[in-house]
């Protein structure tokens, strides 16, 4: 006790910490939580609950936080923390009874725990069915419109492969050593210098030294001990992060080079940061926009940046001015298309809020009748003006949840930022892949003629241009070719979870003259790919 009373008073005089209690029920905390991340808060918040290991009241305090955590991620959202603390209360559940029966040992741990456990599940299972009243009847489940959103996923996803091509070449310019094998397939690194390790940690990326990181560019080699890398993977942000620093140190210049591509074309990328009312960051979206030679514009898809290799590279002093109409128009596209998305979600969440909250609202009501109903001299005036109390503060917390509903609705683009601009010159070797806007109309008229409907552009040297549907509803990726379809190349591993459904159309003078299956166009191998990045 004396240690107890010394290490608070120096932490209190130190850091003028004025509580370490932590207030159950949860509610509380999160409000506490929220004082601290406000809205417009810009740096990260890391918040820190102190519970002793290896004693009574730290494994029930961990057994009830992990409780909490699976009701929270089986409800899909934070709305356990309005609802649990009361039921907790009302059955001396909350925490600080919970520490006080574990350490007075009144009772034995594992029943505290198992009472505990129980009501919790109990209450668990009544909102899980609170929950499913506002989901989708399962009759009315939109199996075409989940398949359709899947693909969409794939398709603008970019290839497994890059990501590790990404990291392979950032590390080479920064000078971390790697072992590459002879098909430039597989990366070791044995260990990182000093100078990326500190990086790295206030990057709050936490590289492994202990053991060496492996990974692979080839799906077909892909192993649990040689991994793909995928997006958020340590390897990944280390790269990105690194980019970023040596980005904010030098201005990109124009330049022109010369690429896969069917016809010259000026090309701009920007940035374009969407946000909500509440000032969370909804989408980070990367714009590439093309200007013909005829001054049209057209979306060119990011895929295109991954298909080969730039030569030629040359700095120029030419800058195009009239690309910010045209991004400006594609960026209100991505606004509205993000406003559609998610006001069905938020109408949901604010329905499922009005909802969750009136049967809260109604169960304290109840109790509050039953305590009137058999207050004898005044016996449960205590209990009533405590209920009273719940009533307003749930009031409260329920109309704070639906403003903040209503000004998620609020999106608005935050900033449009130009990264870089390049003219591109066609390789000499003509480039198969065309434009599919020029082509929209014959492609929909010859699916159309074939049964198969709901015809979708995509943008274009996307990994497909075209997706359409048969009549039972199952999707063909199309990809046009202005050449033979025997003589087109393709890395055939960036179609792998599509290949059975995809087929390349031969296109002359407007008229898709011939199709084939892509499994069966001789492409690229996967250990062709790789030598001609070695070379």
């Amino acid at each position: 006790q004396r240690f107890g009373a010394l290490f608070m008073f120096l932490m209190r005089s130190t850091f003028e910490i004025q509580d370490y209690d932590i207030p159950w029920n949860p509610n509380r905390l999160e409000q506490r939580m929220g004082r601290i991340h406000r809205i417009g808060q810009k740096n990260e918040v890391f918040i820190f609950n102190l519970v002793a290991t290896n004693t009574r009241e730290g494994d029930v305090m961990r057994r009830l936080l992990e409780k909490m955590e699976q009701m929270r991620l089986d409800l899909g959202q934070e709305l356990v923390y309005d609802f649990i603390g009361e039921v907790l209360e009302d059955e001396e559940l909350d925490l600080a009874s919970l520490m006080e029966q574990a350490i007075s040992g009144r009772e034995h741990l594992d029943d505290i725990i198992a009472r505990m456990e129980k009501r919790l599940s109990d209450e668990h299972q009544k909102l899980l069915e609170l929950a499913q009243k506002e989901r989708m009847d399962e009759l009315s489940f939109d199996l075409p419109g989940m398949k359709r959103e899947y693909h969409a996923t794939t398709l603008e996803s970019l290839p497994s492969r890059v990501y590790g091509e990404f990291v392979l070449d950032q590390f080479h310019s920064t000078s971390i050593r790697m072992h590459v094998s002879s098909d430039q397939s597989s990366v070791r690194i044995e260990r990182f210098p000093k100078m990326i390790r500190e990086f790295a940690r206030k990057q709050r990326i936490y590289l492994k030294n202990d053991e060496s990181q492996r990974f692979t560019i080839n799906e077909r080699k892909e192993t649990d001990e040689l991994p793909l890398l995928k997006p958020g993977h340590d390897l990944v942000k280390l790269a990105l992060s690194l980019t970023e620093r040596e980005l904010q140190q030098l201005s990109i210049p124009t330049f022109s080079f010369t690429y896969q591509i069917n016809e010259p074309m000026i090309i701009e990328l920007n940035e374009i940061i969407l946000t909500d009312g509440t000032g969370r960051e909804l989408q980070r979206e990367l714009l590439l926009t093309g200007k013909r030679s005829d001054n049209t514009f057209v979306r060119i898809d990011p895929y295109w940046l991954f298909s080969s290799h730039v030569i030629d590279v040359k700095t120029i002093e030419i800058e195009d001015h009239s690309f910010k109409p045209e991004v400006i128009k594609q960026s209100r596209h991505l606004l509205n298309h993000m406003r559609t998305c998610r006001e069905e979600q938020l109408n949901k969440k604010s329905q499922f809020l009005r909802r969750s909250f009136e049967a809260q609202m109604n169960s304290l009501y109840d109790r509050l009748q039953q305590y009137q109903n058999t207050n004898i001299d005044h016996r449960n005036s205590a209990l009533i003006n405590q209920t009273l109390s719940l009533i307003e503060e749930t009031e409260e917390r329920r109309n704070d949840r639906l403003e903040q509903v209503d000004r998620e609705r609020s999106i608005q683009i935050r900033s449009i930022k130009k990264i870089a601009q390049f003219h591109v010159v066609p390789s000499n070797s003509e480039y198969a892949r065309i434009i599919p806007a020029d082509y929209e109309g014959v492609v929909r008229d010859y699916e159309f003629r074939r049964g198969r409907v709901n015809v979708k552009v995509q943008n274009a040297f996307g990994l497909v241009d075209f997706v359409s549907e048969d009549a039972e509803g199952k999707s063909r990726f199309i990809i046009l070719s202005s050449k033979e379809v025997r003589e087109l190349s393709l890395n055939l591993q960036d179609y792998s979870s599509i290949l059975d459904q995809t087929w390349i159309y031969y296109i002359s003078d407007h008229l898709i003259i011939d199709e084939i299956p892509v499994s069966e166009v001789p492409y690229m191998d996967g250990d062709d790919l790789y030598a001609t990045r070695a070379k």
